[in-house]
């Protein structure tokens, strides 16, 4: 029979999860809800110190790998500059010495050079929309702003 009491479900009786579906008043909801909301972020917070630790590894990694990359780059730079100046001295009878002297000032110039773009490009201004936009922002604040007088 479709009405008995074996078949309805009363207030009272407990859910699969085990909590009753008895009201338990708004105070007990919102003390659940901010306990679920905390046990949530706890869950989110590890998860990112989880991930940060594995990302930092591996940027750690990369940077150690780019680091020797730079230092294998140089030393076979210089050992090619050497090289160079070697096999110049021996094909046009000139003392190492000066093609070494005019390498070295060729270097030095172009490390000038690179160093004046620099410059030249760290002193033009950085975020200028988002500059502009601000202060566009703080002069409507300010006209808008009720005087004290």
């Amino acid at each position: 029979m479709i009405g008995s009491k074996n078949h309805t479900m009363s207030a009272s009786q407990p859910e699969l999860d085990g909590r009753s579906t008895a009201s338990r008043g708004l105070m007990a909801e919102i003390l659940s809800l901010i306990g679920s909301s905390g046990r949530y972020l706890q869950a989110i917070l590890a998860l990112a110190g989880e991930e940060s630790r594995e990302a930092l590894a591996l940027y750690t990694r990369l940077l150690v790998m780019l680091a020797a990359a730079f230092f294998f780059a140089a030393l076979g730079y210089i050992l090619l500059v050497i090289a160079v100046v070697f096999l110049a001295a021996q094909i046009f009878g000139i003392s190492w010495l000066v093609i070494f002297s005019a390498l070295t000032i060729i270097h030095g110039l172009a490390a000038i050079l690179c160093a004046k773009h620099v410059r030249d490009y760290s002193r033009s201004p950085l975020f200028t929309i988002t500059r502009r936009e601000i202060t566009r922002d703080l002069e409507a604040l300010q006209k808008n702003a009720p005087h004290h007088e």
